[in-house]
């Protein structure tokens, strides 16, 4: 056993000495020439060697401790005096400052929501249904839409019309109504009524006046006709004695501007259109028949003269009972209705004039 141990120890101090006699990495090596199979010395500007084998790169670097020292003290002094947050960026192949400064953030400004306003518009000497329509930036159906007792033909100096100021109509909510019934109705958009108007769905009340922006111009009609409607089928008189000249069932057109349904456009209606279909016509006043037969338009047509400068007119008969220079008294019978003449399907186009000038015949027929 003790032999086995000398042995070890023998061993072990040999391999030492070896190791520390023959190690060839002992002795760092600093004589290149040594190895002029990879490296030679060369006359490089920066002092450095260059590699010869083709499998290798060649790294050049150059540093400018001035032009460093110099951004860092700017850095330094912006981030002291907190003036703005800057970053900067130093390249390796160029000695630039380059500095960019944060953008600021620009919140944009919030526009005043401006709705649709209703004002008044005094007729001046010259003007025109379509100059005033021009200048207030409406179009003449929706000016004469806002008027519907104005005559286009009779337009006086002085006289007070409503303008909008954009190209619609201020609608009064009636019971029963929601945005989408008017905006049925009326052939609207509910986004255009909401942005036109501070409304919702919630908080719509009856009278309350919204705008219609560019409404159809047939469903105005209507809704006027609604409107100027008697609601019971009586027979009804006026103060200055007229009498429905058939039995009331109600209003096809009123009285006022209107959209043709056959010219298709919009102009003045000189009477009221009655709902009669081949009904027994008699006299609104007693007087005197000044016309009777075809008129343009008209087609077969009544005109009988009254006292006080009036003047009555059935038009669109199917027959005429009367002759001119004829008198009448008021409820005789003279005719019957009919849809001669320029029109979509029987009625009865009922006139009232005095002095040769329109009236609203629904305003002259009161209740007994």
């Amino acid at each position: 056993m003790k032999s086995k141990l000398k042995i070890f120890i023998f061993l072990s101090v040999a391999f030492y000495f070896g190791i520390e006699i023959l190690n060839p990495f002992k002795e760092e090596v600093v004589d290149l020439k040594k190895f002029t199979d990879y490296y030679e010395e060369t006359n490089e500007e920066n002092g450095g060697v260059s590699v010869l084998a083709d499998n290798f790169y060649k790294f050049e670097k150059e540093y400018n401790f001035t032009d460093i020292q110099k951004s860092t003290e700017l850095e330094n002094q912006i981030a002291k005096e907190g003036t703005e947050e800057t970053n900067t960026e130093i390249t390796e192949s160029s000695t630039e400052l380059v500095t960019t400064e944060k953008p600021q953030e620009v919140k944009p400004v919030e526009e005043e929501k401006k709705f649709p306003e209703k004002r008044e518009y005094v007729v001046k000497e010259g003007d025109t249904i379509s100059e005033i329509a021009t200048i207030n930036g409406m179009s003449m159906d929706m000016l004469l839409a806002n008027n519907p007792n104005i005559s286009v033909k009779n337009l006086k100096i002085g006289q007070k019309l409503t303008v909008v100021s954009e190209n619609g109509i201020f609608y009064k909510v009636e019971k029963g109504d929601s945005l989408y019934k008017i905006s049925s109705k009326f052939k609207v958009k509910v986004d255009d009524i909401l942005a036109y108007n501070d409304v919702d769905e919630k908080s719509l009340k009856i009278g309350q006046s919204i705008f219609l922006k560019n409404p159809d111009l047939k469903a105005l009609n209507r809704s006027v006709a609604k409107k100027t409607s008697v609601s019971k089928k009586k027979t009804v008189v006026a103060t200055a004695g007229f009498k429905f000249p058939v039995e009331y069932r109600g209003v096809n057109s009123p009285y006022g501007s209107r959209f043709h349904p056959v010219l298709k456009r919009y102009i003045f209606h000189s009477g009221v259109d009655l709902k009669a279909r081949y009904v027994p016509l008699r006299a609104a006043q007693s007087g005197r028949v000044s016309f009777a037969g075809y008129m343009s338009g008209y087609g077969k047509i009544i005109i009988v003269k009254h006292s006080s400068g009036y003047e009555t007119r059935y038009a669109h008969l199917e027959k005429i009972g009367v002759k001119v220079g004829q008198n009448v008294d008021k409820g005789e019978l003279i005719g019957k209705t009919g849809m001669s003449g320029r029109v979509t399907g029987p009625h009865l186009h009922f006139e009232i004039r005095k002095n040769g000038r329109t009236q609203n015949p629904m305003a002259l027929l009161g209740k007994k």
